[in-house]
């Protein structure tokens, strides 16, 4: 029974989550905020694919606008999330999350036909509500995925305890289950974890069943969220050690290179999507918005308080800060491939032309990384001795509290006035009863 007590904290963390999120969105127009901004657009392929078969999107002006419960309602977020390539209209954001949340939808189109007595246009409110619970779901498998992780680290009942109760609280999970949670950040945290877990799976046993796995996984974390499929240089160093032996294998048996297919499939589903679309397999569909790798805001990235890691969600960097207290060489080849791996995502990540990501809550990219943040604070739970374990645990207690103390403000309306974010000092004064 003490093993599971672990799995019944998820469970019971997921049942909070759906029930919170009942409590804050249903019953009012603020439903419509489960796909207001880039959640539009993650959404949109699928009422287009299943209900209108239109991939040139004319529905969002004929349907999304006009005849639904959200398309006119004041401060509603509209966000238009169509690109034109050669005057065709494609959705500008990648479908992987919306395939994720496909279960949901036909649960929501079959109801919503069948026992309401809203049109099943992809956007009545059973629709909202319904699709909501994909991010819990995905938070739970996700979650499940982490702790299957942590077992393979050898960590006991009670530092897995503390590690899924921490990391949940100590980053910006529960904004992106409970209030924004047709956004992908949800959903790409749990393909990153699935890839995480096999891909230490494969470190141990190179069989053709693990390598096709991680294959599949990196093709779908790409047609979700293509800047994330950096986490694919954490595998170098999960297999430093075995290489040659690794090789051999290839050499000897050249029938495992085929196991590399799977990571095929989603991406050509994707440019099978966009010839329909545009009459062109490949195009870049964000237009105007890209990188600018010369000039990276990495520094604003971690330490601004306009969404930065620091300011909002410094669990998250907390365990790589303390460094020193904890790490043995046991963990050199996993740390340094988090360590590597998470530099060059910050890069990348910082040098997005909004790369404080507008109106979200912290970091909201680094939540799809949690799995591989979350490895080390499991780590250091397990490696510290009693003398550290008292000084390091209330540190990461607060960095929980402050984040959750943001949320609170963020869920009272604090950071929603201006953009950037300015009042960020206040909304904590004002939470401690200092304004």
């Amino acid at each position: 029974m003490k093993e599971k007590i672990p799995l019944i904290l998820i469970l019971l963390i997921s049942l909070a989550f759906a029930k919170l999120h009942i409590n804050k969105r249903s019953g009012s127009k603020d439903e419509c905020f489960t796909i207001c901004g880039d959640a539009r657009g993650y959404y949109a392929w699928l009422p287009a694919i299943f209900i209108y078969q239109d991939l040139n999107f004319r529905f969002f002006d004929e349907v999304e606008m006009k005849d639904t419960s959200c398309g006119g309602i004041e401060d509603i977020p509209i966000q238009d999330y169509r690109y034109t390539f050669n005057g065709k209209a494609c959705d500008k954001y990648y479908p992987g999350a919306a395939f994720m949340m496909l279960p949901f939808f036909a649960i929501a189109h079959f109801y919503t036909g069948n026992f309401t007595a809203y049109p099943a246009n992809g956007y009545s409110m059973s629709y909202f509500s319904i699709m909501a619970m994909g991010a819990v779901f995905y938070y739970l498998v996700g979650m499940l995925f982490f702790l299957w992780i942590l077992n393979l680290f050898k960590l006991n009942t009670q530092q897995k305890f503390l590690t899924i109760l921490f990391v949940t609280f100590g980053s910006n999970m529960i904004y992106y289950v409970v209030d924004a949670p047709l956004y992908s950040h949800v959903y790409s945290f749990c393909l990153i974890a699935a890839f995480t877990y096999y891909a230490l799976r494969l470190g141990k046993d190179f069989s053709a069943t693990n390598l096709a796995t991680v294959s599949f996984l990196v093709g779908f974390i790409f047609i979700t969220r293509p800047v994330n499929v950096s986490v694919v240089l954490l595998l170098p160093f999960i297999l430093y050690g075995r290489l040659q032996w690794i090789w051999k294998e290839l050499t000897g048996k050249p029938l495992l290179l085929f196991c590399i297919i799977p990571g095929l499939v989603m991406p050509a589903i994707l440019f099978t999507l966009y010839k329909i679309s545009t009459g062109q397999f490949f195009i870049y569909s964000y237009n105007q918005e890209g990188f600018n790798f010369l000039r990276p805001h990495f520094i604003d990235f971690i330490f601004h308080y306009d969404n930065g890691i620091i300011p909002y969600t410094p669990l998250l960097l907390a365990p790589l800060i303390l460094l020193f207290a904890w790490y043995k060489p046991e963990n050199r080849n996993i740390i340094p491939g988090i360590i590597v791996t998470m530099l060059l995502t910050i890069y990348i990540h910082s040098s997005w032309w909004c790369w404080n990501y507008s109106f979200s809550f912290g970091p909201r990219t680094m939540l799809d990384f949690l799995p591989l943040l979350g490895i080390p604070f499991g780590l250091s739970l397990k490696q510290s001795n009693t003398k550290r374990y008292f000084y390091i645990l209330p540190i990461y207690l607060l960095c929980c509290v402050l984040t959750m103390i943001l949320y609170h403000q963020k869920s009272a309306n604090h950071f929603m006035g201006e953009y950037p974010i300015r009042d960020y000092w206040r909304a904590i004064g004002n939470a401690l009863g200092f304004s």
